[in-house]
């Protein structure tokens, strides 16, 4: 199978995944009053506790929803492969008082005893009972011994259980579910402790809420309009992009009904804020934290820009205060992590807990504040932050300076199997290949992370033009992995587009659908004829996208970025590196590290349980971009497991909570995804896109269709002036 098996054995990257720690047990972080007397009252005090506790529980209903309500993943003829059914091997015996309520009356007869089947080994096995000796019983008291039949396939073993195939689906992924669900929990009582911890004083502030003056600095705080030499414009006001993203967004998470949608804006605002403080204060920026902010805004009717704006900002001003860490420090603290896992920095165990004062730079930036000062004093607002105020090994955990869990291998290490790897920035000054992100000056930080990860390269000097729509309130890396071979994959399919074979067997094998050509394993003679052209490329960069994926996997297992959440763009052998890191991170139970996810073209299966796997490890959205006229992406996967269906060619039926995009309409050859990438996020509203750039991009394309088009026009031209001479030979042969 083209897919993971999960296994449920406990490994050591489980176990640090699943925060299992040996020895002494971590010291929890004091519990502090967080006083926002000055933003609420008491009222809305137990409104918001209301809210955010409904909050949390819809979160958990749809983790739940992942794994209660998958279905067949059956999709229309013609509109995809359905994969083959789910089996149910487990035999449980049916002479244990354990196992006995599943089999009920079927297949017991009181006439005869045990004999057939299970003397051949069926009752062994857990809870498997050892006959009572018949000196024991009572003459003629004897109990007539069931009586049961062997299934001969896995139709009759799940006919025995009484379970429909839907039963049998979601029982194979119950010790997932049950993994994912405990990892949530952990959040869950973490947050509605720390809310709980809210306290108003002398009835708080019912009205509007009011100000304080603002510290003003010598140019050193990076407002919006003043770049600093070297730094990241810090976005201003609502881009277009933000403002479709937040119409996608608002879809997805329905509001709660609240009273505190009628308090004015300004007061909803500063909710949103100091409750995003009040997370910065569990010393990290969980996804599940930042899902539950984007949830809060769309209760309180606050646009999601406004929550990106306070992202940019809040991790400036924090970014400024490790901004003058020595260098010799950092190189330490990396020894000392290599040494021994009990002296590295692990959140919530930072020394000086208690902060008392706000950082110069988070005062100067107006963190507690909104609309240019309306908030909260000092005090409060270090009280909310607590070590994320001022302590500077707090902060460099969240951002990877300190306290990365160390990986099974050294980022140069991946190097000798997966070659050209590295992590390249795509914004703030110019930079060559980062081999550790931790060396990203501490300016073009951001609370979140995204990385894209191409699958076909042109040349080497282009790898990271598709990634340059990504805008800037993210901080955005594109991965360089394999360029060689990515080189040499997109080169030979440009070649094969190009070729009069091409285009006389492009007529020819478009007659039928993709999923025709796939079944019936009919293809055009001439394209089979020049197939190592482009089949030797792509089985190596099928390979090593494995490894890729192995690898990036365990990069954010040791939480190279910090505590912040990743998301992840892909698409061709890209996206097939997303599907091996994620089906890694779902094996290896890694749950609480990706947010979102978009995959375009892949080259994947489309098989029920292997989604609901990397759904369980995506805590936000998970897009599949796909095309039915990528005849390219069909006839390169025919040689693979197919029969569990291709993602990149079919929408993903069966698992709740997966969003499909069909770009059939755009997408007719799977090389134009390397000009769509902008688009195809500007389409499903990703939260973070640069409309110019996608601009430059959809122009390109443009100009490869007429390209091609011209191409196409030249090559009928021609064959049409052979067939014309042709007939005319005949004609003078037959006179």
């Amino acid at each position: 199978m083209d897919h993971s098996s999960h296994s449920s054995s406990s490994s050591g990257d489980e176990a640090r995944t699943m925060g299992r720690h040996h020895g002494s047990r971590p010291r929890l972080p004091k519990r502090l009053e967080l006083d926002l007397s000055a933003a609420i009252s008491l009222d809305q005090k137990a409104q918001l506790q209301k809210l955010a506790s409904s909050i949390i529980d819809r979160m958990q209903s749809q983790l739940c929803e992942t794994f209660d309500n998958l279905g067949l993943g059956s999709v229309p003829p013609g509109r995809g492969i359905n994969p083959p059914r789910a089996t149910c091997n487990a035999i449980p015996n049916p002479c244990s008082d354990k196992y006995r309520h599943m089999y009920g009356d079927v297949g017991l007869s009181k006439e005869t005893d045990l004999g057939d089947g299970v003397g051949d080994g069926a009752g062994d096995g857990e809870g498997a009972e050892k006959p009572t000796d018949k000196a024991d019983v009572p003459a003629g008291l004897e109990a007539p011994s069931p009586k049961w039949k062997i299934p001969k396939s896995p139709d009759e073993a799940r006919d025995m259980y009484g379970k429909t195939d839907v039963d049998v689906l979601i029982s194979s992924l119950s010790e997932l579910k049950h993994d994912a669900v405990a990892h949530f929990g952990k959040w869950r009582a973490s947050i509605l402790r720390r809310i709980q911890d809210i306290v108003i004083k002398n009835g708080g502030t019912s009205g509007n809420v009011s100000g304080r003056v603002l510290q003003q600095t010598s140019g050193n705080v990076n407002r919006p309009g003043n770049a600093v030499r070297g730094r990241l414009p810090t976005p201003s006001g609502p881009s277009a992009s933000a403002t479709d993203s937040a119409v996608v967004l608002a879809r997805l998470h329905t509001p709660i009904p609240t009273p505190l949608q009628d308090t004015p804006k300004e007061k909803r605002a500063l909710i949103l804020h100091s409750m995003m403080l009040i997370l910065l204060g569990m010393d990290h920026y969980s996804l599940y934290s930042r899902i539950f902010l984007v949830k809060l805004a769309s209760s309180l009717n606050i646009p999601t820009w406004v929550l990106h704006q306070d992202e940019v900002r809040v991790s400036g001003a924090l970014s400024k205060i490790i901004e003058n860490i020595p260098p010799a420090e950092i190189v330490q603290k990396r020894t000392e992590e290599a040494k021994s896992s009990s002296r590295r920095w692990k959140p919530g165990t930072a020394p000086g807990a208690v902060a008392t004062a706000l950082a110069p730079s988070l005062a100067a930036a107006g963190v507690g504040t909104v609309f240019g000062g309306l908030g909260l004093d000092e005090s409060a607002t270090a009280g909310l932050l607590g070590p994320m105020a001022e302590n500077i090994p707090t902060i460099g955990i969240l951002f990877g300076l300190y306290g990365a869990r160390q990986s099974t291998r050294t980022m140069e290490s991946y190097a000798k199997d997966i070659q050209d790897f590295g992590f390249v920035p795509l914004h703030g000054p110019p930079q060559r290949e980062l081999n550790d992100p931790k060396d990203l000056p501490t300016e073009c930080r951001r609370m979140r992370v995204t990385i894209g990860i191409g699958g076909l390269v042109m040349n080497h000097d282009s790898f990271a033009d598709p990634w340059q729509v990504l805008g800037q309130r993210t901080e955005a890396y594109t991965l360089k992995w394999e360029l060689e071979a990515l080189t040499r994959m997109a080169v030979a399919l440009d070649t094969l587009l190009g070729t009069s074979t091409w285009n006389m067997a492009k007529r020819e094998i478009t007659s039928k659908t993709v999923f025709e050509r796939l079944k019936q394993a009919l293809w055009p003679a001439g394209l089979v004829k020049i197939s190592k052209v482009i089949e030797n490329p792509w089985c190596v960069g099928m390979v090593r996208a494995e490894k890729a994926g192995a690898a990036l996997a365990d990069i954010l297992m040791s939480k190279v970025f910090g505590e912040r959440p990743v998301n992840l763009v892909g698409y061709s052998l890209g996206a097939r590196v997303i599907y091996s890191c994620l089906m890694a991170l779902a094996e290896k139970r890694a749950f609480g590290l990706v947010e979102n996810v978009a995959m375009m073209g892949a080259p994947c299966p489309s098989e029920v349980r292997v989604w609901a796997s990397m759904r369980s490890v995506v805590a936000g959205r998970l897009i599949n971009a796909y095309s039915n006229n990528d005849y390219i992406l069909s006839f390169l996967y025919r040689n693979s497991t197919w029969q569990y269906g291709i993602a990149g060619l079919q929408s993903i039926q069966g698992v709740p909570n997966v969003e499909n995009l069909d770009t059939s309409d755009i997408v007719t050859s799977h090389l134009r995804y390397t000009w769509l990438v902008g688009c195809i996020l500007k389409k499903v509203g990703w939260e973070d896109v640069e409309y110019a750039q996608v601009s430059q991009q959809e122009q390109a394309l443009v100009q490869r269709i007429n390209q091609e088009r011209r191409f196409e026009e030249e090559h009928n031209r021609r064959a049409n002036a052979e067939a014309g001479g042709d007939r005319f030979g005949r004609r003078r042969r037959d006179a």
